[in-house]
């Protein structure tokens, strides 16, 4: 069964809940930056990752395959680029930005793209990158986490942020991990944000976060990014999912989000059945759970490369053998 079938087989769509009317205004002000473009509250997000060649350079064409690829698969959302999935911190600033531009060409404006931004080595601040994401046309921004716990503090937060939305007025998504619910809804109330990439890495965290979120009532999109409870998170109530396992698995992503969504629990425990062995795989202590995704994708013909820069290293045989089962047990391979 190829992919496109397993998502007709268990009722899989688009969705097409979309903002409140006050967020369509909002979203009609940024008309001229998001090309026409809306990101739906109820969305599946692939965080997409980044081909590199066996010299350590990227490979464009290749990731435009990628990009095209996820785009193709129906209910898919919009898609992220240049965040941790792609292995954000090894990318000079100018690659950030190409590749930016070779994913909006590669979606030719079939999905909204989410431009990932976060500080690094040799990119100190966030302006430089917020004003590229703009200027290259990406529909919105993702603020990613901090790199030290004092940048968890609200001074710090809100300078960090008034830097990106200073350079760019684009839609703000946050990648929440360590806010204070406190300080992750002052974030909302302060600035132009639409959702949440909710990765607080505790439900109970997360069920705290949901519901101050919701009492704002200013549509604002929860996206889980819990890979090890996605039906959990959802359940509860996250409008959809922000991953980068999303790379490999978006199509088991919408499905079950569909299936939580029209009340199906029997499809939902079916398909988080097959999600969870390549949770098992990809999130298993030790290796960058993205260097294991991008062997899937090679492995599933996806992608022709699964080489990473250092300090980054590959991974082994014994790796590659438990993702190659979790790829049949999934039913992907």
């Amino acid at each position: 069964m190829n992919r496109k079938q397993f998502i007709l087989s268990m009722g899989a769509g688009i969705f097409t809940l979309l903002p409140d009317q006050a967020s369509s205004t909002r979203s009609a002000q940024q008309s001229d930056q998001s090309k026409g473009q809306v990101i739906p509250r109820k969305a599946i997000i692939p965080a997409a990752l980044t081909s590199i060649d066996k010299d350590g350079n990227i490979d464009f064409l290749d990731f435009k395959r990628h990009i095209s690829s996820l785009a193709d698969i129906e209910g898919v959302s919009a898609i992220m680029v240049n965040g941790g999935s792609g292995h954000d911190k090894t990318l000079t600033r100018e690659e950030r930005r190409k590749l930016l531009g070779e994913a909006l060409a590669a979606v030719d404006n079939k999905v909204p793209i989410l431009a990932a931004v976060r500080e690094s080595e040799s990119i100190p601040n966030l302006a430089p990158l917020a004003k590229d994401a703009q200027l290259e046309g990406a529909q919105a921004m993702t603020i990613m986490p901090p790199s030290n716990e004092q940048g968890f503090s609200w001074d710090f937060a809100r300078r960090r942020f008034e830097e990106a939305c200073t350079a760019s007025n684009l839609p703000v998504v946050i990648y929440q991990s360590r806010y204070e619910t406190e300080i992750l809804v002052q974030l909302v109330s302060s600035f132009p944000v639409v959702g949440v990439k909710e990765g607080s890495r505790d439900p109970l965290t997360f069920e705290r976060n949901l519901r101050a979120l919701r009492d704002l009532k200013r549509n604002i999109a929860v996206w889980s990014t819990h890979s090890k409870w996605l039906l959990a998170d959802l359940a509860i109530g996250a409008d959809g999912i922000l991953s980068g396992m999303g790379s490999v698995a978006a199509d088991l992503h919408v499905a079950l989000a569909e299936a939580v969504d029209r009340s199906d629990l029997v499809a939902a425990r079916r398909i988080s059945d097959r999600i969870f062995p390549l949770v098992e795989a990809f999130y298993r202590p030790g290796q960058d759970a993205h260097i294991r995704m991008k062997y899937a994708l090679k492995k599933l013909g996806r992608q022709k490369h699964d080489f990473v820069r250092p300090p980054l290293r590959p991974i082994d045989a014994d790796e590659r053998m438990k993702i190659d089962q979790a790829l049949v047990e999934s039913g992907l391979l």
